[in-house]
């Protein structure tokens, strides 16, 4: 029997979500809030997928359903609704608890996610609480699923999905600096880009070893990248990241 996937909100997130369950194996058959009219065609047109004429329609319909609004209307959009105790609705809006939503859509399974939108090429890493098979096995068409243990834990992890903005804000500033030094654009986009992915493969293939160890390990006394990290510790570049995950939660526990 095929999943049935209702998604209420079809903003940007819900596009990626979208396209990343539909180029999956046995993809669900998704319904689409009417809001976003004309996004919520064009996805209708890209992928097949169908556009209800209602909220109360994807309830009645569907088997998991995702909110993914504006934090500010989740809670509006998801009031009054025909929740069912056999549902699960999977909140993807920031900020919005797990008591907030159970007041709104009981009796539903309440599950929190933060997929980003690399969940389009299926590599999104999605933060979950609490961990729920319906949720985990849908999510894992969009790439890796981390459950975590407390809801202010999966309140922290949120703050990667803006961490995610920032890697290309860095890529950013890094590309415009080659190309000044005379390297061609699509030669500066590759060694960035292949640089980060470098690393991170790197990491993920050796678990046991801290960055710290493995930059000692590149970093070696009087080359470039010492020289390059000391003036960064010295303008404060890499503790502002850590500050920057602090305001960014701080962000998500006054919404």
């Amino acid at each position: 029997m095929t999943l049935r996937v209702g998604i209420i909100g079809v903003g940007h997130l819900a596009s990626y979500i979208v396209e990343g369950l539909c180029a999956a194996n046995n993809s669900p058959d998704i319904l689409l809030s009417p809001r976003n009219a004309e996004r919520a065609s064009a996805l209708s047109e890209r992928f097949g997928v169908r556009t209800a004429n209602d909220n109360q329609t994807i309830v009645s319909q569907s088997d998991i359903v995702i909110l993914a609004t504006r934090p500010p209307q989740a809670l509006n959009a998801a009031a009054d609704l025909p929740w069912r105790a056999e549902q699960t609705l999977i909140c993807v809006a920031a900020g919005i608890s797990c008591a907030g939503l159970s007041a709104v859509a009981s009796p539903a399974r309440i599950v929190r996610a933060m997929p980003v939108s690399c969940a389009a090429i299926g590599e999104s890493p999605t933060s979950l609480y609490p961990d729920d098979a319906n949720a985990r096995r849908l999510l894992t068409r969009l790439g890796p699923v981390i459950a975590l243990p407390d809801e202010p834990s999966f309140q922290a992890a949120s703050v990667i999905g803006a961490y995610y903005a920032w890697i290309y804000a860095l890529v950013a500033e890094t590309m415009p600096w080659l190309e000044a030094s005379g390297i061609p654009n699509a030669a500066g986009r590759s060694l960035v880009l292949q640089a980060i992915r470098g690393a991170t493969g790197m990491m993920l293939a050796h678990p046991d070893d801290s960055p710290a160890d493995m930059i000692r390990e590149l970093a070696t006394p009087g080359g470039i990248s010492e020289c390059g990290l000391e003036l960064l510790e010295q303008r404060g570049a890499l503790s502002a990241w850590r500050d920057a995950c602090q305001v960014s939660l701080a962000r998500l526990q006054n919404q």
